[in-house]
């Protein structure tokens, strides 16, 4: 059953998209390199083919539209012109289009297979590039169009998944409070959208975030797992503390910044750590899924407890590095943390004990550490997502501080005025509590806004009985 709130905080990202999105984007042609296959963005969508291809293309022409069958003749990314033949007015023409007048563009099919294009090569019938995702497990792309396309315009395969030009990620940039910016519910959305192109898809998540609250952690936890059923979801860390530590180890695979900092994963409650049965619960819980995940205990609980011992060793022969809970005083043995500080990993002892899988600062150097030829970002919907949240979030932290201003003013109309402006400012945070749940609790908690929907029903009680006896007095 799925989460109602969930659901809200979808309309909320949609609503704040539009907002941080200008209304009309111009239109451009990206040119993908080393492939035939071009993506053209629309006014509305997105279209994905390449020379050769037939479409169906609606374009505005001064006050109206026309809708066009051609073939797609050339692909001209500098100057943003897709040129077409195509019939108009009863005669066959080549005509340039400029993407700023593309309505919508849709490939009904592909010239017949040997048909010469102008760049001198075959057309054979909708081959995806070399590179193509294929999944996992399940029904994989299989790379070679259907002559369907979805509802954006996106060409389709045989399974009904995108094709993509070329192997490439789904980037999320994951950054501030856990469970205030930083939410489970960003990730799933992400898997989501990777499923449109199949299984087998590489999620990264840009992890800086300082940590949070630990009641986000099991969604979390949930949400990667499920995610990577279907997909490989790694982890790009800049700082990843605490809860933030804790779900960088929830991934398939862990790659620091030069200067990335992971670890410290302590439970707090608000200044003083937290000891006793809550915490037991959390290490065996947590414990057990990153066990689970192919990864030591005992690198959990040294970032959990400041007095547990994290060394490691190597295998003379192989490498191999292994992680001890103690000092056992082998041969080379490198102290990670001693019985004074909580863990926390640098890029550095990070790489050269294993923990993690490799150093980038740039994504083109990260995308041959994930075995891609090139950077390439299939979607930019995990960004844009993102870019919303954090806006929205902004918005409503300084929008509560204002109306914590305002509750401070003193009115000259008197007790009723004051009142009235008690009731707005209240209803103000009640409105942001439903668009943005987290900022408003972490300000004043759950409790808070319970309190806050008393007060405003009890001020509404009395501003009506002071209309009402002053309309009274004065009759």
């Amino acid at each position: 059953m799925r989460n109602p709130m969930r659901n809200f905080l979808f309309l909320t990202l949609v609503a704040a998209l539009a907002a941080a999105v200008p209304a009309f984007e111009a239109p451009a042609l990206a040119q993908q390199s080393g492939t035939k296959q071009q993506q053209v963005k629309l006014q509305k969508g997105t279209w994905w083919g390449s020379v050769g291809d037939r479409v169906e293309v609606v374009v505005k022409e001064q006050l109206s539209t026309r809708t066009l069958t051609a073939t797609v003749t050339k692909i001209d990314a500098d100057k943003g012109i897709v040129t077409v033949d195509a019939e108009v007015d009863g005669k066959k023409v080549a005509r340039p289009l400029f993407a700023s007048n593309i309505v919508s563009m849709k490939t009904v099919g592909s010239a017949p297979a040997g048909t010469s294009t102008p760049g001198g090569a075959a057309k054979t019938g909708g081959t995806a590039p070399a590179g193509a995702a294929t999944g996992s497990s399940g029904a994989a792309p299989t790379g070679k169009a259907s002559g369907k396309v979805d509802a954006q315009g996106y060409q389709l395969d045989a399974n009904g998944y995108r094709i993509a030009p070329q192997k490439g990620v789904f980037r999320l940039p994951w950054k501030g409070g856990v469970g205030q910016t930083a939410r489970a519910y960003e990730i799933e959305q992400v898997g989501k959208e990777a499923d449109k192109w199949g299984p087998g898809q590489i999620i990264i998540l840009e992890i800086d975030s300082p940590g949070g609250l630990v009641t986000e952690i099991f969604k979390i936890v949930d949400t990667i797992r499920a995610v990577r059923e279907r997909h490989r979801v790694v982890v790009w860390v800049r700082e990843a503390i605490s809860a933030a530590a804790v779900t960088s180890m929830q991934c398939d695979e862990i790659y620091f910044r030069s200067m990335g900092a992971l670890g410290a994963a302590m439970m707090i409650s608000g200044r003083d750590s937290v000891y006793g049965e809550p915490l037991d619960k959390f290490r065996g819980e947590i414990g057990d899924i990153i066990e689970k995940n192919g990864r030591p205990r005992s690198v959990f609980e040294a970032m959990v407890l400041a007095k547990a011992v994290l060394t490691y060793t190597k295998d003379p022969v192989t490498g191999k590095p292994t992680f001890h809970d103690k000092i056992t005083g082998l041969p080379g043995e490198v102290v990670l943390s001693d019985e004074k500080d909580n863990l926390t990993f640098n890029a550095s002892n990070a790489l050269d004990s294993g923990f993690s899988k490799g150093t980038a600062d740039t994504p083109e150097e990260l995308a041959p550490l994930l075995g891609l030829k090139e950077w390439y970002e299939v979607s930019d919907y995990g960004v844009k997502i993102s870019a919303a949240w954090n806006k929205l979030y902004e918005e409503c932290e300084k929008d509560f501080a204002f109306q914590q201003q305002r509750l401070q003013i003193q009115r000259a109309g008197g007790a009723e005025e004051q009142i009235a402006v008690q009731i707005q400012i209240m209803e103000k945070i009640l409105d942001w509590n439903r668009r943005c749940k987290p900022c408003i609790e972490g300000q004043i908690g759950p409790r808070g806004v319970e309190s806050v929907e008393k007060e405003l029903k009890d001020l509404k009680k009395r501003l009506g009985e002071m209309r009402k006896n002053s309309k009274t007095s004065g009759s």
